[in-house]
């Protein structure tokens, strides 16, 4: 399998995001209560998809088969150094990472499955990025975890960011993503208001609009703060490190 250095595994999957995150969304009604309750129920949508694919692995890749051939071929042309590395493909840390569609696509085995993962960066692209603060434990506890945005923000990116985050905490780290606001809005009634500060021992994941990018762990809580591309990079860069690709370093 590519990037890995076990023997082949029993199934297969994989799980596309919706088809707007391969580009960002050109809206000037972006930011309204709508497109932020829309936000909310894609989070939770993403919990049924997955719950759909994995019961059934073989509908799912006979409908995606073109894909797998593809993707396959690439990635062993890939391991035998037959790709351009600036541009098609490349091997970090193990990993095989191709690109198809505008994505990096590489692959992790997860209890004897192969998980192909689509992100819009690859880990060259992300060495940069820092991280700041520890992480409590007890961030790991239970299933859900609060993906907390800002109802206020009006931003493209912002949206494909929490999208990319919410689709592969569940595919790939087996929790359940709940949609919430940082603070009260109309957008928000019947959700719940929690922020890093109110987290209060619960596992909580906060995207900010910040000049400054970086990932700050505090204590239960995970703040991601970005803006434009940026901010997406650093779901990205969070996203490989829990998968274990690349190590965390401050």
């Amino acid at each position: 399998m590519a990037g890995e250095k076990e023997g082949a595994t029993k199934e297969e999957i994989i799980i596309e995001e919706p088809n707007h995150l391969h580009d960002p969304i050109a809206d000037d009604s972006f930011g309204s209560a709508s497109n932020t309750k829309n936000l909310l129920i894609l989070i939770g949508i993403t919990v049924i998809l997955f719950v759909i694919v994995i019961s059934g692995f073989s509908v799912y890749n006979n409908l995606t088969s073109a894909g797998v051939v593809s993707l396959d071929e690439l990635h062993q042309k890939n391991l035998q150094g037959q790709l351009d590395e600036r541009a098609e493909g490349y091997v970090y840390g193990g990993f095989s990472f191709v690109k198809a569609e505008g994505l990096w696509w590489t692959e992790i085995n997860k209890f004897g499955t192969r998980l192909k993962i689509p992100l819009h960066f690859a880990p060259r692209e992300l060495e940069q990025v820092k991280f700041t603060g520890d992480l409590n434990p007890q961030f790991n506890d239970g299933e859900d975890v609060f993906v907390a945005i800002d109802p206020k923000v009006t931003n493209e990116h912002y949206t494909l960011a929490i999208s990319e985050l919410s689709f592969n905490l569940v595919k790939g780290m087996d929790r359940r993503p709940i949609g919430s606001c940082t603070e009260d809005h109309e957008a928000c009634i019947g959700r719940e208001i929690i922020n890093c500060a109110t987290a209060n021992g619960r596992p909580v994941i906060e995207l900010i609009i910040s000049e400054t990018p970086e990932i700050e762990f505090q204590d239960t809580c995970v703040k991601i703060k970005g803006t434009g591309w940026d901010l997406v990079k650093e779901v990205n860069r969070l996203l490989y490190h829990w998968y274990g690709i690349m190590e965390y370093h401050r």
